[in-house]
């Protein structure tokens, strides 16, 4: 027998006595059962369950049988426990008289249903493996040791929506990949479908014909080899499951006969937030096969993050090195607080190189290992090397005082933590030349698509980054980073392309007093505006909606609650139709499912959202009462309040530094208007901070998901102006397009 044999067996197990598989964000029941090893269990002795998984489950709540989350816990008869819920991670049941002898059982059930509760809502991103591990201090005294692991599965549920990626630059004749996914309402993977999908766009070719049957092998998730298009032009590919009213479209698409020298790729250069080392090869075969990346880095904590940990993450991104078809990007998140500068991603330009923490070298590293306490050591360290570093808003913000160019081509402006554009502008009003970037930050193994669940820490869809690259190498795509050849997007492909006077995103150049700035953009949802920017200065807003019918409306909630990292905002409060009734609504950018509206009348709507640095709100049809026609005279009427994220609480009651997050009351707004006065303009409310405001305004209409047009600025100033452009589409998805630099000598 193994010495980890005799070790558990003097410690105990922990069973999984329920289903071994669970459906994400569902109500489930979860039944554990410790039973005692050789050791036993004494008064005063603990049972202490954790996991290493940082996910959303409902918090389990002790105090009502009948509600739902109840946590029980039955120890054998003639003894009692207790039991302490320290955090969302972690379980510590202490035996308080009685004694537990070898093979003896306490059970404990999350969400138990015995009192008639429906259990306790289960996390809503799916993983393979959601361990429970325990560790056992027999006595009390605290020597304690591990027990064997309980280990159960988070599946994907029903197809809600469809999706499909491809290249955007595809060869006319040459073969490429198309991946379709069925996803389940928290974007997973539907394991589960078994619909038939009909592919379709013009001069499409697939190798199995266009009508895709989706089986138990495919988990949702089907890719597609040896596609080809027969004829050039820009399109979309189309899905649509008939039979059970599923459709979508790809990205946009440019199919040429000869590819550009400059081909778009799309990444996610900022993830993996992942506690558990052994699960790094499943994030980078989901950034790979399920989100269809074609580059992505694996970015964990440096404080967090064991040498033996890093070591296995390297051994992983080398095997998931594909050149041409994927490419991990090999480095770590330098995560310095906020006085030694802020959290940094570091990547390298080759595998193997040591990872410089910010803190942790005696507790995680080895011997010869060493920090680096400042970001001004780690730029001196990498200054002169092949090594990119981003500054970005995570866990503590970077601060851009300390900057350096020769290290620092891009600043990251969108993540699952929110959208930043304060952090873009401050890099501009501090006169940085830096491209705009965008990533995922996540902790759920989700590279490329992930969702901000229920987590009171996160309150967006991941962003990617579009690059624009000669290969797709990992030298292909840092050189493309360093040459500031990107843009970030809130998480959709958005296609943008931006020239100044010829001269492409990321250079610069010498110029007149006078400019042209050319700009191309295919959405992936109908336009609403694309502002394009000279510094701070807005130039021009290209308007792309229809006019509205003047029977909807809409109303957007936007902004955050402070320059630095956990600024989200949360709204409530109603929508009152005055004499009209309420029609079909629908939600703008409800990415966290805290986000909500109930109809609590004919006429009137309860709303909450949260949301950071992005729009976000419903847009309504209305009518007369009972269905009639709407009178201009019908008068609107929101009000909402705002509390705001101000900051961290002490977590561990005080012993470590803060953890939990802390909300504020904020402003709170009312805004009443005729349909009739909204025709005329929209009625607003600016509360004077990083965008934060509210608006009521008749819903626009759709029009094109397509602009091309060209600002020519007369009034260039002397000095290095950056050219830099905003998209924003209808469902509130954005992209930032990095700048070109045009230098006037004046």
């Amino acid at each position: 027998m193994s010495s980890t044999a005799q070790q558990s067996d003097e410690w105990g197990s922990l069973e999984l006595v329920s289903a071994p598989l669970i459906e994400a964000g569902e109500l489930v029941t979860v039944h554990l059962r410790y039973i005692a090893g050789t050791a036993g269990l004494a008064p005063g002795g603990t049972v202490s369950i954790t996991t290493t998984s940082d996910s959303d489950w409902a918090p389990p709540q002790l105090a009502d049988p009948a509600a739902d989350g109840f946590l029980k816990a039955a120890p054998p008869p003639g003894c009692a426990v207790s039991v302490h819920t320290p955090d969302h991670k972690s379980i510590v049941v202490t035996l308080q008289s009685g004694k537990l002898q070898s093979g003896d059982a306490i059970d404990i059930v999350l969400g138990d249903r015995s009192g008639g509760a429906l259990g306790l809502r289960a996390q809503t991103f799916y993983e393979p493996r959601r361990y429970f591990h325990c560790e056992v201090d027999p006595t009390g005294s605290g020597k304690h040791g591990g027990a064997r692991s309980a280990v159960l599965q988070i599946a994907g549920g029903n197809a809600d929506s469809l999706s499909a990626i491809a290249p955007s630059d595809i060869e006319v004749g040459s073969p490429f990949a198309l991946l379709l996914k069925a996803e389940d309402r928290w974007g997973n993977p539907a394991e589960q479908y078994r619909g038939t999908v009909t592919v379709s766009a013009p001069g499409l070719i697939l190798p199995d014909g266009n009508d895709l049957k989706f089986g138990e092998d495919d988990a949702g998730v089907r890719r597609i080899d040896d596609a080809v298009f027969t004829e050039a032009g820009a399109t979309r590919i189309d899905l649509e499951d008939a039979a059970n009213g599923l459709t979508a479209s790809s990205n946009q698409i440019q199919i040429a006969r000869e590819l550009p020298a400059l081909k778009l790729y799309w990444g996610d250069p900022h993830s993996g937030q992942i506690a558990d080392a052994s699960k790094i090869g499943d994030y980078f075969r989901y950034a790979k096969e399920v989100s269809a990346l074609d580059f992505a880095g694996y970015q964990r904590n440096d404080s967090a993050h064991s040498t033996d940990d890093y070591h296995h993450q390297q051994s992983e991104e080398k095997v998931f090195h594909e050149p041409g078809r994927f490419v991990p990007l090999p480095g770590f998140e330098w995560s310095g607080n906020l006085a030694a500068g802020g959290h940094h991603n570091v990547y390298f330009g080759r595998f193997d190189l040591p990872m410089k923490r910010w803190n942790g070298a005696e507790r995680l590293g080895r011997p010869d290992e060493t920090d680096l306490p400042h970001v001004r050591d780690l730029h001196n360290y990498y200054r002169g090397t092949d090594t990119v570093i981003t500054p970005h808003v995570g866990g503590q913000h970077a601060d851009l005082q300390f900057h350096d160019p020769s290290l620092e081509p891009a600043v990251e402006v969108t993540s699952t933590h929110g959208s930043f554009e304060w952090i873009l502008r401050e890099s501009i009003e501090r006169g940085y030349e830096m491209g705009f970037v965008g990533g995922n930050d996540c902790h759920t193994g989700r590279p490329g698509d992930d969702r901000p669940g229920h987590q009171e820490r996160r309150y967006s869809k991941g962003g990617l980054t579009g690059v624009y690259a000669d290969e797709l190498t990992l030298t292909g795509i840092l050189n493309a980073i360093k040459a500031k050849r990107v843009y970030a997007t809130t998480g959709a492909r958005i296609r943008a392309m931006v020239t100044v006077d010829g001269h492409f995103i990321g250079e610069k150049f010498s110029c007149g007093n006078s400019c042209e700035i050319k700009v191309s953009v295919e959405g992936t949802a109908p336009l609403e505006r694309i502002e394009v920017y000279r510094g701070l200065e807005l130039l021009h807003t290209e308007h792309l909606t229809g006019p509205p019918t003047g029977s909807r409306i809409r109303v957007l909630w936007n902004g955050a609650s402070r320059m630095s990292s956990y600024s989200g905002i949360s709204w409530d409060g109603h929508i009152d139709a005055g004499t009209g009734e309420f029609g079909d609504v629908s939600p703008v950018r409800f990415d966290s499912p805290r986000s909500s509206f109930e109809r609590t009348g004919k006429s009137q709507l309860a709303v909450e959202g949260w949301a950071c640095g992005y729009p976000s709100g419903v847009v309504a049809d209305l009518t007369g009462k009972s269905g009639a026609a709407i009178s201009p005279d019908t008068e609107i009427t929101v009000v909402l309040n705002s509390r705001l994220v101000i900051g961290e609480t002490f977590g561990r009651h005080g012993e470590v530094g803060p953890r939990k997050m802390a909300l504020a009351r904020g402003d709170s707004v009312r805004i009443s208007a005729t349909l009739g006065q909204l025709a005329n303009r929209p009625a607003t409310i600016d509360m004077g901070h990083l965008n934060r405001g509210v608006t009521l305004e008749l819903a626009p209409e759709a029009a094109t998901d397509r602009a091309e047009f060209t600002v020519t600025d007369d009034d260039v100033q002397p000095g290095v102006n950056p050219y830099w452009v905003k998209v924003v589409q209808q469902d509130m998805e954005m992209a930032w397009i990095s700048p070109v630099f045009a230098d006037y000598l004046g």
